[in-house]
């Protein structure tokens, strides 16, 4: 999204920068915002991950850790591919990263457990399927 940011500031198609137009500012704004607080729910889990044991982690933040999981890899596909979009052509070649990032991380939206698999683990701990909220004894 830097190089996006950046890249952006240089282009003058028609004599102006592209980032003087809303159509590159709004979606570029989207995206940095949601990486802002996608890094602050993964620093945020990672600390609570240091205040506990393995099976706590599993009984009280597998949740966070599936929800971080599932948005990093689809939000690194949303912003690699609004980064090519951003770059045209060029972004799509091998001379810049951005291919190469959505291909990877498409990958992993699949092989890490796939986005549904993460989201039903959500679903669980959030449900009381599983976690936390799991009724003890029979209950539910």
């Amino acid at each position: 999204m830097n190089e996006a940011v950046e890249y952006a500031g240089l282009r003058k198609p028609f004599g102006k920068p592209l980032s003087a137009n809303q159509a590159i500012q709004f979606p570029t704004v989207e995206l940095m915002t949601q990486a802002e607080m996608l890094r602050l729910l993964i620093y945020k889990t990672a600390w609570e991950m240091d205040q506990m044991t393995g099976p706590e982690i599993q009984l009280y933040l597998s949740d966070k850790v599936s929800m971080c999981n599932y948005w990093a890899n689809r939000f690194c596909c949303e912003a690699a591919d609004w980064a090519m979009q951003v770059h045209g052509g060029m972004g799509y070649s091998r001379h810049k990263p951005f291919e190469h990032i959505y291909r990877h991380h498409r990958r992993y939206r699949i092989t890490e457990g796939s986005e549904q698999i993460q989201m039903r683990n959500v679903a669980g701990h959030l449900f009381g399927f599983m976690g936390k909220n799991k009724p003890r004894g029979g209950e539910h």
